[in-house]
């Protein structure tokens, strides 16, 4: 019986968005899982859409002829792929499910809550699953409702690979670190800190900020996702969303209740603590691991920011660097693959029985 990966080419290196993916598939692979590459959407428009409805019915077939009885396939769910596109692969999991493979889908979005109109997307792959990896019990619950009945699995936070790790020494840190996309409809919130707080140390790193109507000097620039870790220049990072600085608002906002966002991993990487919307799904998990603080407000974040002692900034260091050494090297992956190998058995049972 053999384990395979399903992997796709990464599109968007110039933010962690495939570091995640990439990081995973690096772990399973250490474990011996055999990557099975599919390709992506090009993201070029409805002619590519067409071409591609074609590449994902060969490659999801070719995939059929390699699969057998009793493998086990890990999907990291959504493909990287025009949405409605990937439904083409359903029909060929559900022949191989029929001939006893079995098929692990590990959550990184759920798209109807990011705002994705046709809402059936979601629902149809999370039914086919045999087996789930979600990101934590607010997620197992969402998964539950779109119809999941299959076991469950939480991966608890994402880890965040790095070879070695040089993080900006405490005493040159200063300010806070904002990474990731920052176009208006995902960071609106970004281009109003100016006003409200203009005399704020931000950091702002990624792609699509928009520098006519945001503070130009508070921009970083883009950075490669091994490298960041080692650029970021905060005294904490920030884990924020939506349009509004009193709360996280809007679809992003209210994903940050759901979802695992993968900067947490990011900061942690560069031995960081965080300030986290207080409603978001990972804020208990930081309060509890002692990396950082939960605050209704970003206006109570600066003062976060600005009045925390040395004592306790350095306390929130070291949990935050003993945290970030585990993300580095793939414990969280590990663990949850860990869980994995040991509910197969029996999911291969009552395949056999079924």
């Amino acid at each position: 019986m053999t384990n395979y990966v399903i992997c796709e080419r990464s599109l968007h290196h110039a933010h962690a968005g495939s570091k995640a993916r990439d990081d995973i598939r690096q772990v399973l692979e250490s474990q011996s899982w055999q990557p099975f590459e599919v390709r992506p959407g090009e993201n070029k428009g409805y002619f590519d859409k067409l071409v591609c409805v074609g590449r994902t019915l060969a490659d999801w077939h070719r995939l059929e002829r390699t699969v057998r009885c009793g493998d086990v396939v890990l999907v990291q769910f959504p493909l990287i792929m025009y949405n409605k596109v990937s439904l083409y692969a359903l029909p060929s999991v559900r022949r191989m499910k029929a001939r006893g493979a079995l098929f692990v889908f590990l959550i990184h979005d759920l798209e109807t809550l990011r705002g994705y109109s046709y809402t059936d997307f979601d629902k149809q792959w999370v039914t086919e699953a045999d087996l789930l990896i979600s990101h934590n019990p607010r997620m197992s619950e969402v998964l539950r409702k779109y119809g999941a009945t299959v076991p469950i699995v939480e991966i608890g936070i994402f880890d965040y690979l790095l070879p070695q790790a040089n993080p900006v020494p405490v005493e040159q840190r200063h300010g806070i670190d904002i990474a990731g996309n920052l176009s208006h409809g995902k960071a609106e919130y970004v281009y109003r800190l100016a006003e409200r707080f203009p005399k704020a140390d931000i950091n702002l790193y990624g792609p699509k900020y928009d520098r006519r109507n945001g503070k130009t000097a508070w921009y970083r620039g883009i950075v490669a996702p091994d490298e960041l870790p080692d650029k970021l220049e905060g005294r904490f990072g920030l884990i924020w969303d939506g349009d509004s600085l009193d709360t996280c608002g809007g679809y992003y906002g209210k994903y940050l209740t759901v979802n695992n966002p993968h900067k947490l991993s990011l900061y942690l990487a560069a031995d960081k603590p965080v300030i986290i919307w207080n409603k978001a799904a990972l804020a208990p998990f930081v309060v509890e691991q002692g990396v950082g603080v939960a605050v209704e407000s970003l206006q109570e974040a600066m003062a976060v920011e600005y009045g925390m002692t040395q004592s306790e900034y350095a306390r929130m260091v070291r949990r935050a660097s003993q945290l970030g050494q585990k993300l580095r090297e793939g414990w969280f992956t590990r663990e949850v693959m860990a869980k994995v190998q040991a509910v197969l058995p029996s999911l291969r049972r009552e395949n056999k029985e079924r």
